[in-house]
């Protein structure tokens, strides 16, 4: 890997996947900028007047956009910012965190997006491993940074975006955006130079630094979007992931950039806050989590009734499984499909997903993306497995897992060039992938594996069910035992009927093993702020 870092913090080549580059629109040349590409193209080919960015009663422009990402780069290189250098950029989803990530990316350092729970604590470890040397802040998420700031070994500079009021004595946003020139030409980054950090969210330990180059970023459009979405320019991608996420910033930041279409922001979105923006900006792709799929089904029953959802033509969803009872209900209330997809910080975005204008089995995650290629593993053998035998994914692809600083965990990561993200899965006759579990999810009772999103897909078929997540429990007979946590629709009570009624029905379903032997009703389940079950915080 060529690189604008030190090489010290980078994977061995012995431990790096082979990327493969089957489709022609992930060969680019050796010099690309992903933010030149992703506004600067626009402009120079005439699309300068067209929407790129969506908030709230605010419109900007591909020429707008082009000129605040201008004066940021030169504000941040004014600053000391060089070629290399890692920012952490810390916002909800609005405008500042796209300008501030391209304006990082354009200058030929590294943008490193933070989710905005993060606390001082986890600040200081990310920041402290990424040697970051500036942080760009939402003046709402100052508190954390500021606790931590005295043991940030390598930050020189704080900038503060004013929104709220919020009292600092660190760099103005706005002062250094209006000072600033709106001239800039993109640095010249080589294609495998760093240009995005992801922290994963540690829930199995410290977090690690998933490390993407300008060519990665650019594959994930050309490889996922253009060939299972298929979008125009024509199209408002929407919803309510986090930037800091992978699936969000794929969703909101590159992929319409890609295709010059627009990103609508929505900050703090709520299921109610999404069918406003779906109605007010015209959103036609919808990128969310099965949660709220299910939330905008419970909580808005009339919701194509009260909202114009006419521009929707296709959903994303990802972070957890997408159960066949969420696409089918959305499907018959919204007219359209829910892509379900496998993708993970290390990887960037989805890999195995349906073409919107296919078939879908709402059973199966789908097909390899086009550009990537998937095989199911024995993991004690290594050997690939027969069609219809679980085992453990390896993936390959113009993108793959790479970490900062982490041999141990890269080479657990990455075996003769294949990347392992951690997922069982089963490959069917007709080619199609099933997702089981987390690797660290299966369920062993008395023997048997059981995976529980596959329990948790029948349960939730259940009327009386919301929402539903699957965990071992320890049990001295049969060293564990399926427990299901599930919160009740609005007007259910959880009682020893709804019990038995919920566990007969998984009977009826599945091998009988694999029924919830303890069932628990909760008022809601543990999230992270991307929106998965914290499995953890549940199996203790």
């Amino acid at each position: 890997m060529q690189s604008n870092v030190p090489t010290e913090y980078l994977p061995d080549e012995s431990d790096s996947p082979d990327y493969v580059y089957p489709i022609p629109e992930a060969h680019y040349p050796r010099e690309i900028n992903t933010a030149d590409q992703l506004v600067d193209r626009h402009v120079r080919e005439g699309r300068g007047d067209n929407v790129a960015v969506y908030f709230e009663d605010e419109t900007i422009t591909y020429e707008e956009l082009q000129e605040r990402v201008n004066r940021m780069g030169n504000a941040l290189r004014e600053l000391g910012v060089e070629s290399g250098d890692r920012v952490l950029v810390r916002f909800p989803n609005r405008p500042e965190p796209v300008i501030t990530c391209l304006a990082v990316q354009k200058i030929g350092a590294v943008a490193m997006p933070s989710m905005k729970l993060l606390r001082a604590k986890e600040l200081r470890y990310i920041v402290n491993n990424a040697e970051a040397t500036t942080i760009v802040v939402y003046d709402d998420l100052l508190d954390e940074v500021d606790e931590a700031l005295p043991d940030l070994d390598t930050v020189e500079d704080v900038v503060v975006a004013e929104r709220n009021g919020i009292e600092h004595d660190h760099h103005s946003y706005d002062e250094l955006m209006d000072a600033a020139s709106p001239e800039l030409e993109a640095a010249d980054t080589e294609r495998d130079d760093l240009a995005l950090m992801l922290y994963t969210s540690g829930t199995t330990g410290r977090p690690k630094g998933a490390i993407h180059t300008h060519r990665q970023m650019l594959a994930t459009a050309d490889t996922y979007a253009r060939y299972c979405l298929e979008p125009t320019e024509d199209d408002v991608f929407g919803g309510n992931p986090p930037l800091p996420f992978a699936y969000g910033f794929g969703d909101l930041v590159t992929f319409p950039l890609r295709f010059g279409a627009s990103t609508s922001l929505t900050q703090d979105a709520s299921p109610g806050d999404l069918l406003e923006s779906v109605e007010n900006h015209g959103i036609s792709v919808l990128c969310s989590i099965p949660t709220a799929f299910n939330q905008m089904l419970a909580k808005f029953p009339d919701g194509p009734d009260e909202y114009d959802v006419s521009s929707l033509r296709v959903g994303m969803s990802a972070g957890e499984p997408l159960t066949p009872t969420t696409f089918e209900q959305f499907r018959e209330e919204y007219g359209i499909k829910l892509l379900d997809g496998i993708g993970t910080t290390e990887m960037l975005h989805i890999f195995v997903s349906h073409h919107h204008e296919g078939e879908v089995d709402p059973t199966a995650t789908g097909f390899p993306v086009p550009g990537y290629e998937c095989k199911i593993v024995d993991p004690d053998t290594g050997e690939e497995c027969e069609r219809g035998e679980p085992g453990m994914l390896a993936v390959r692809g113009p993108t793959g897992i790479e970490y900062w600083n982490r041999p141990e965990k890269q080479d657990e990561a990455v075996e003769d060039g294949w990347s392992f993200p951690g997922d069982i899965f089963v490959q069917r006759e007709d080619g199609r992938l099933e997702y089981k579990s987390r690797a660290d999810d299966l369920i062993v009772s008395s023997g048997y594996n059981i995976p529980g999103p596959e329990v948790e897909a029948v349960v939730e078929e259940h009327e009386a069910v919301a929402e539903v997540a699957v965990v071992g429990a320890p049990h001295e007979q049969r060293g564990e035992i399926v427990k299901a946590f599930v919160v009740t629709t609005e007007g259910t009570t959880g009682d020893d009927e709804l019990v038995e009624e919920i566990q007969n029905h998984v009977k009826n379903t599945l091998a009988p093993y694999k029924y919830p032997r303890a069932v628990e009703f909760v008022t809601e389940l543990p999230r992270t702020e991307t929106g998965k079950i914290r499995r953890k915080e549940l199996r203790e």
